[in-house]
């Protein structure tokens, strides 16, 4: 029996390398897939420990008066930690000794998620406080 060439379909072998292809492609695509959503994760977290490392450093510059130096740390939403450190600062130029009306101070928030070094979130800033006389 003669066939005809219009009639003619795909071989078993065309069709096993066309599956192929495609169940490779979709394990690529579904690899970039999850590695993308893997990264918004990280990226929600970390924006998540910014937000509240701001909201904590204001509260700890509002209290600075009231709660003394030193170190500090606490529980926060979920499973975010905080620290903070409070310390005196010199600035460059100022000379060594000598008494200013104003002193510098160090402030340090850090909050972490995690146990690896890049779950924490840091920031610092300098705040000057007028001394009593």
């Amino acid at each position: 029996m003669r066939r005809n060439n219009s009639e003619r379909g795909f071989t078993l072998l065309e069709v096993l390398v066309a599956f192929l292809v495609l169940s490779l492609s979709m394990s690529v695509l579904m690899r970039i897939v999850s590695q993308s959503l893997n990264s918004l994760a990280v990226a929600e977290r970390h924006q998540e420990a910014l937000q509240l490392a701001e909201s904590k450093l204001a509260d700890v510059l509002i209290r600075l008066d009231t709660d003394g130096r030193g170190k500090h740390q606490g529980k926060l939403d979920r499973d975010y930690r905080w620290q903070s450190e409070i310390e005196p600062y010199q600035f460059d130029n100022q000379e060594a000794g000598e008494r200013y009306s104003i002193t510098p101070w160090l402030i340090r928030v850090s909050v972490s998620w995690g146990r690896s070094s890049s779950e924490q979130v840091s920031l610092s800033t300098i705040r000057l406080l007028q001394e009593a006389p």
